[in-house]
């Protein structure tokens, strides 16, 4: 079999299957989807709690008597930075946000692995958390849904991905100055701004806002650090640590 170095996943004749993910993506798909499953069998109640206890809420660290009062407690101030990004505001919301993950995860998992992919993974979930806490620190509303973490993920690519998966990695500077790269992002400024001004209704959601707090975190965390995961690589005899 021939491999593109500039395009790992894809196939001899330089096809690139749609559906061929490689297994710790559709393992992490299908978890989404059992998980919305879940939500949509469970009862309302339950639902609630879940919410509740696993969704980011801002407010869930402003303590009382130095004591958090939010379901979950102190455990949910470490694990609902991670977490949130696991649930979903219908399917509609998971489909666009699988979607994402499977067109934009398979290339950064071609480059860092299952292991790295995963750290990075959970390292831009933080980071979009971070962000939304940062933007509104009292906010009672919950935040869920994988599109930071997919947000991180291309930020993540576009310092690689134009000058190859297996090439070394771009420097910051130049992906900033990168015509490509801007395009991207001024896409998705666009894209942010149209998701706000018509929030998540027209998109198959509960009619809930847009997290674009979220997003860029998410967006930042993955292209600022990347170089925390990016695995090291020997080019002509010397090795880059990334």
């Amino acid at each position: 079999m021939n491999e593109d170095p500039r395009r790992p996943w894809a196939r001899d004749g330089g096809a690139e299957p749609i559906f061929d993910l490689p297994t710790p993506l559709t393992l992490l798909l299908l978890f989404l989807v059992g998980i919305q499953g879940l939500r949509v069998w469970w009862s309302t109640g339950t639902d609630v709690m879940v919410m509740a206890t696993f969704a980011f809420v801002p407010a869930r660290y402003v303590l009382e008597a130095g004591v958090p009062v939010w379901p979950g407690g102190w455990g949910a101030l470490v694990w609902s930075p991670f977490s949130y990004a696991f649930l979903h505001d219908g399917w509609a919301h998971l489909a666009f946000n699988a979607a994402m993950l499977a067109a934009i995860g398979r290339v950064v998992w071609a480059r860092l692995g299952s292991v790295r992919f995963a750290a990075l993974f959970l390292f831009t979930a933080v980071a979009g958390a971070l962000v939304q806490w940062a933007v509104d620190p009292g906010s009672e509303i919950p935040t869920i849904g994988a599109s930071g973490v997919a947000m991180g993920l291309l930020g993540a690519m576009l310092r690689f991905v134009f000058s190859g998966v297996r090439a070394p990695l771009m420097p910051l500077r130049r992906s900033v100055a990168h015509p490509r790269v801007q395009s991207f992002v001024g896409a998705l400024v666009l894209m942010n701004v149209v998701l706000v001004v018509l929030g998540s209704a027209p998109f198959g959601g509960s009619g809930g806002g847009i997290a674009w707090a979220v997003h860029l975190g998410g967006f930042l965390g993955g292209f600022l650090g990347l170089p925390l995961f990016d695995p090291p690589r020997v080019v002509r005899g010397t090795t880059r640590l990334g």
